[in-house]
């Protein structure tokens, strides 16, 4: 089961779908222009963590499960859909459901694929889907404001203070600016997409456009950019042989595939931490909000695991695989016992005893 859902966004032709396979491996067709609005490709994407492939080889385990995480690539966003209101249904609900988006931007030209106004501008791009997704949000909040105010003609102080609250809002998306950065906490049933956390992917040719990278991160404005060459992180995820990926990734002056850069920026938006638990039959990986509990830990395991929770044995991954065993690491003294109230850390690897 995926651990969190990411919506890819974009103007058409920026390469959305390039890097959604490039993620999830899914082969789903590239089209040239904008599909129907409710089309929306969906697959699973492995987060790749080099800590455990060596915690899995000291353990032995038989295998390997990588955090996860669902990629929904939905059509290319046509200018002008989120003030005419046709940001709706199925398109909606696939973003709705998402724990942040990210946002493609193209920042080369392409003279078999071309861009949807017949020039490249990386960050005119970006400024043109930010601005739709902040309108699609003014008509929820303006909706929000047709009911609170009915409910105000009733009596309801609350609905009165929401009101105040709301007709900020609508002053702060009305100079263009994303609901993230209006300053104050929000209802949660607010469903607003400029809410989002987000993340600027700069689909790059393969030379990597230095200068457009730096234009759309100057624009971002702190947001975080990463940089791939989606068509190339595709092929690059079709070939199964590691040493010919390394080969491949080595002919343009790679190490690491872009792939992962994207999965990790993608954790630190959404400020998670990943624990491990290791055995012989499976090493895998749980990806955790930063701040959790051991009891909170032992409950992504399983529910009744976190119901029986007794404590957690924890290892730091280093002195996992300097001592190979829990065993070995108890006897060293470096395996700790904590109670449910401890804050798991990133890479702890940890063994929760319990009793139902």
């Amino acid at each position: 089961m995926a651990s969190l859902e990411i919506g890819i966004v974009g103007l058409p032709n920026v390469g959305k779908t390039s890097l959604f396979n490039a993620l999830t491996n899914a082969g789903a067709e590239v089209t040239d222009y904008a599909a129907a609005q409710s089309s929306a490709n969906v697959g699973v994407a492995a987060v790749p963590d080099a800590r455990l492939d060596q915690l899995a080889v000291v353990a032995g385990s038989t295998e390997t499960i990588y955090a996860s995480v669902q990629i929904a690539d939905v059509s290319g966003l046509a200018r002008g859909a989120g003030k005419n209101g046709s940001l709706g249904g199925a398109y909606l609900g696939h973003l709705r459901a998402s724990d942040a988006l990210v946002h493609v931007v193209r920042t080369f030209g392409d003279a078999d694929v071309f861009h949807v106004d017949g020039r490249v501008d990386e960050v005119a791009d970006a400024e043109a889907v930010d601005l739709e997704l902040v309108l699609a949000d003014l008509q929820v909040v303006e909706r929000r404001i047709e009911r609170a105010t009915r409910a105000g003609r009733t009596g309801f102080k609350a609905a009165a203070a929401s009101l105040e609250q709301l007709a900020r809002l609508v002053a702060h998306l009305d100079d263009g600016a994303p609901a993230r950065t209006f300053g104050e906490p929000l209802p949660d049933d607010l469903d607003l997409l400029s809410r989002k956390p987000l993340l600027y992917i700069a689909n790059t040719s393969e030379s990597g456009d230095a200068e457009a990278v730096a234009a759309l991160q100057r624009y971002a404005d702190g947001t975080p950019v990463v940089a791939v060459a989606a068509r190339f992180e595709a092929e690059l995820a079709e070939i199964d042989d590691p040493d010919e990926r390394s080969a491949f990734l080595a002919e343009i002056g790679q190490v690491e595939a872009g792939m992962p850069r994207v999965a990790r920026a993608a954790f630190q938006l959404l400020d998670l931490i990943t624990f491990f638990t290791v055995g012989p039959k499976e090493a895998r990986a749980w990806p955790l909000g930063r701040g959790s509990t051991a009891l909170e830990a032992a409950g992504k395991i399983h529910s009744d695991i976190a119901r029986g929770f007794i404590r957690a044995e924890v290892i730091t991954t280093a002195d996992m695989l300097a001592c190979r065993t829990h065993a070995e690491a108890q006897r060293r003294g470096v395996m700790r016992v904590e109670g449910r109230d401890y804050v798991v850390a990133d890479g702890d690897v940890v063994n929760v005893r319990f009793n139902v």
